[in-house]
């Protein structure tokens, strides 16, 4: 606790301190809120992204492994290996109650059958099948890390408002508090000990009156 010097100006300097730190406090709690919400509606499309991904990825392994099969290991790699080896993507910053955070667009990995850069004729029903499981899997994946990166964010800022709120209820304001009353109790003893100086005084005078009366 820093030195608390017992005058009036130093009262009103630590009420006003109080009234600031309590506005501070609501402000972060609002911000927690809002945060709070929108922490859950990504939390959603998360959860449910990921039911919708392992459903995804059951499906592509079960359309790879009858390619495979039917048309060969060679076949279905030769087909993978023709397609395209990066996907663009773009990132900007978008902000929620001043918090930045990453957004993250991509065009659709789901091509046509033609646009798949491997030969028609040497390809097969199956082939494409299990190209056009493993693209809408693709689409999954990038759909959920980008939620789940919003959501990261997120879960940090939350956490570092939550800390900040519990500082300023549990220290802060507490010690504020405390400081008040130690200058209140010791402006009230300060003013005790002046009225009784005065009636003293006074009582001195009344006696040098009557003795020289």
């Amino acid at each position: 606790m820093e030195q608390v010097t017992a005058t009036r100006s130093e009262l009103l300097a630590r009420r006003a301190r109080i009234r600031l730190a309590t506005q501070g406090r609501d402000l972060l709690q609002e911000k927690r809120d809002q945060l709070m919400e929108e922490f859950r509606k990504v939390a959603d499309v998360v959860l449910s992204g990921s039911g919708a991904l392992d459903r995804a990825a059951a499906e592509g392994r079960k359309a790879l492994a009858l390619a495979e099969a039917f048309d060969g290991p060679e076949g279905v790699a030769s087909a993978a290996r023709a397609g395209p080896s990066q996907i663009p993507l773009d990132a900007r910053a978008t902000s929620v109650m001043g918090v930045r955070i990453a957004e993250i667009s991509y065009e659709p990995v789901g091509r046509p059958v033609a646009g798949r850069g491997y030969s028609l004729a040497g390809s097969t029903p199956r082939i494409d099948h299990a190209a056009a499981r493993f693209e809408a899997e693709l689409d999954l994946i990038l759909e959920l890390a980008a939620s789940e990166l919003r959501l990261r964010r997120l879960a940090d800022e939350i956490g570092k408002t939550t800390r900040r709120v519990n500082a300023l209820e549990s220290i802060v304001i507490p010690r504020l508090t405390l400081e008040v009353q130690m200058i209140q109790s010791a402006l009230e003893e300060r003013e005790r000990q002046d009225r009784f100086r005065l009636k003293r005084i006074k009582a001195r005078k009344g006696n040098r009156i009557e003795e020289t009366s």
